[in-house]
C-alpha cells in the first residue's frame, strides 16, 4: 500500500536530520549551543503580552475584577512580571483597590499541557511592604505584611492628617463577581500607628498613637463583620465591633461600628473634653465612652 504523499514528504524532511554516521564527540557542544540559542530566541520573541492578556481576560470573566497593567515580560526563573498594575472591583467604582508598581505571576504548570492557567501564585512589593497569595477560579488566599498606612489612598482619604504605622494580615475569600457575593474570613494586626494633625469634616482630632492593634473579621452577605478590633494607645484604648456594608454600583460602602474609647489618664488633656462634648457632657461611670461610627466611608459621622 502506497504512503500518502504528504506523509512521505514529511518523512523525507525528517530524514535529513538523521546523521548517516555517529557524530564525533566535539559535535555535541555545538548541538547544545544551537539548542540553547533556539530556546533563548524563542523566549525573547514569544508574544508574552498576548498570553498574559488572555489570562487576565479569563480572570475577569470568572471573577468580575479587572486587572490593568502597562508592560509584561518573562523571567524564566521566577515567572511573568507586570508593571503599573491596578485591580478594579466590579461596578461603578473606578478607584483601584490595589495599585502596584510591579507584580510577579506564576501560573499553574498545567498551562504547559494546554490546561487551565489557575491557580496563579503572585507576589509583589506594595505600599512599603509586601503582598503574596494564590488566585483560583472561585477563591483567593491573600497575605500582606508591613504595609504603610500612609501609602494607601483609600485609607488616608477617610480622615485628613498624617498617618504612620504598618498593617499586616491575611484573608481567605470564596466566590465570584461582585464584592457582595464574596464569603470568607481574615485577621489584621497594626504596629506603631499614629494619626497626627487629623480632621474629620472640619473638626480637629487630637493626635493619637497606637503601639499595637489586632482584629479579626468575616465576609459574607454583602458586608464585612468586624468581630473584634482592639487598639492599645498612648492616649486612648479602642475596642470596636460592627459592620461595613459593601457598596454596589454607584452606592459607596457604608459602616456601622460600635466603638468603646477608654482615655489614658493625663495622656492628652484635649481628648476627654472632646469625648464629653460628643456624649452631651455626661461622663460615663466606668470611664469608657461609647460611640457609633456610621455612614459612607468617605464621610463618617458619630452619634
Amino acid at each position: 500500500m502506497a504512503l500518502d504523499p504528504r506523509i512521505s514528504s514529511v518523512a523525507g524532511r525528517l530524514g535529513r536530520l538523521i546523521p548517516r554516521r555517529l557524530p564525533s564527540w566535539w559535535t555535541w557542544p555545538y548541538v547544545a549551543w544551537t539548542l540553547g540559542c533556539f530556546a533563548f530566541f524563542l523566549v525573547i520573541t514569544f508574544p508574552h503580552d498576548l498570553l498574559v492578556r488572555r489570562w487576565v481576560d479569563q480572570f475577569a470573566a470568572q471573577s468580575g475584577w479587572q486587572v490593568r497593567y502597562a508592560k509584561v515580560w518573562l523571567r524564566p526563573w521566577n515567572g511573568y512580571h507586570l508593571s503599573s498594575v491596578e485591580l478594579i472591583a466590579p461596578g461603578a467604582d473606578v478607584q483601584p483597590w490595589v495599585s502596584l508598581g510591579e507584580i510577579t505571576l506564576r501560573p499553574s504548570w498545567r498551562v504547559l499541557v494546554g490546561g487551565g492557567v489557575m491557580p496563579i501564585t503572585f507576589a509583589a512589593a506594595a505600599y512599603g511592604g509586601s503582598l503574596d497569595g494564590v488566585v483560583q477560579p472561585t477563591a483567593l488566599d491573600l497575605e500582606w505584611s508591613d504595609l504603610h498606612l500612609a501609602q494607601y489612598p483609600r485609607l488616608t482619604s477617610l480622615v485628613e492628617g498624617a498617618w504612620t504605622g504598618d498593617v499586616s494580615g491575611s484573608v481567605t475569600l470564596k466566590g465570584t463577581g461582585d464584592l457582595r457575593a464574596l464569603e470568607g474570613a481574615g485577621k489584621v494586626s497594626l504596629r506603631k500607628a499614629a494619626l497626627t494633625g487629623g480632621k474629620i469634616q472640619g473638626f480637629t482630632v487630637p493626635d493619637l498613637h497606637f503601639a499595637s492593634g489586632d482584629g479579626d473579621f468575616t465576609v459574607g452577605s454583602g458586608r464585612v463583620e468586624v468581630r473584634q478590633l482592639k487598639l492599645s494607645g498612648s492616649e486612648v484604648d479602642v475596642d470596636a465591633r460592627g459592620q461595613v456594608f459593601l457598596g454596589q454600583g454607584s452606592n459607596p460602602a457604608t459602616t456601622n461600628l460600635s466603638v468603646n474609647l477608654k482615655p489614658i489618664p493625663g495622656a492628652n488633656p484635649n481628648l476627654e473634653p472632646m469625648l464629653l462634648v460628643m456624649k452631651g457632657n455626661q461622663r460615663p461611670p466606668n470611664g469608657i465612652y461609647t460611640t457609633t461610627l456610621y455612614g459612607p466611608l468617605n464621610s463618617l459621622r458619630t452619634r
